[in-house]
């Protein structure tokens, strides 16, 4: 797990968007969509792409046939856009990450530091969003809301993937 976290921290210092990337952006996200991406940091679009290409390796390597990738590929691409309302630097967040990993979990429960309450309430925040922006696929919209919350136990295939995915990305 921990070099895991020392990965993700190079993602996020070397994140750059490649010629490629912005294919994949144009293919899946009107142009409403695309305006809420960019407003995330790069490391965070960097992110959500990843995510989006392990979603569809995933369902091809799976063969995975009743799903629809434009839909999962707005999912993934679209799952932090929560976080364009606050932001904390990469070394505000790690050291978010590694005082509620001491505390198990208690850091942020009691925390009061509006910036970190709403970055851990970032799905909630992107799911209104996206449905302030016009979105009406409810399912797409629960993904979003939905993608930290393990506790969930009916979840879409579309949730599964996404969280398969946004954890090891």
């Amino acid at each position: 797990m921990q070099f895991y976290r020392i990965k993700q921290f190079y993602w996020a210092v070397q994140s750059l968007i490649k010629k490629d990337d912005f294919a994949i952006l144009n293919k899946y996200l009107n142009s409403e969509q695309l305006n809420l991406f960019m407003k995330i940091s790069k490391s965070e679009r960097q992110h959500s792409i990843r995510v989006c290409k392990s979603a569809i390796n995933y369902i091809y390597d799976k063969n995975i046939s009743n799903i629809d990738k434009n839909k999962m590929s707005k999912c993934a691409l679209l799952h932090d856009i929560g976080k364009s309302q606050v932001r904390i630097n990469i070394f505000e967040k790690s050291f978010v990450v590694i005082m509620n990993k001491i505390t198990l979990g208690s850091f942020l429960k009691y925390n009061k530091i509006k910036r970190i309450s709403n970055y851990y309430n970032h799905p909630r925040i992107g799911a209104k969003l996206l449905r302030d922006s016009g979105e009406k696929d409810e399912e797409i919209i629960e993904c979003i809301e939905q993608h930290h919350n393990e506790e969930i136990k009916e979840k879409s295939i579309y949730l599964k993937i996404l969280m398969i995915c946004d954890n090891c990305n």
